[in-house]
């Protein structure tokens, strides 16, 4: 399995799924093999939300915009298969 059109995207939908924005400003932009697990995105409760997600590949990408923009946090671990966040 690798993401639709070997591109790194998060969706964002804001009308219950009738349509999804693409999200990815600060993701990989060439193709892109890291596969994103179901347990592997998660938000935290912040305002604007924060939306973490973790691949295979070992990366971890944060964004604390609501997912306008993305950043990467961390590299080089095994495969991200859960992720997990909270604010303090």
């Amino acid at each position: 399995r690798v993401p639709a059109g070997r591109r790194c995207r998060v969706y964002r939908t804001s009308d219950a799924g009738a349509t999804w924005e693409p999200l990815s400003r600060g993701l990989p932009q060439g193709d892109h093999f890291g596969t994103v697990l179901r347990d592997a995105l998660c938000t935290d409760d912040a305002d604007p939300a924060g939306v973490y997600f973790g691949n295979r590949n070992g990366e971890v990408y944060g964004s604390a915009d609501d997912g306008d923009s993305w950043q990467l946090l961390v590299e080089h671990l095994p495969d991200v298969l859960c992720v997990r966040a909270a604010v303090v």
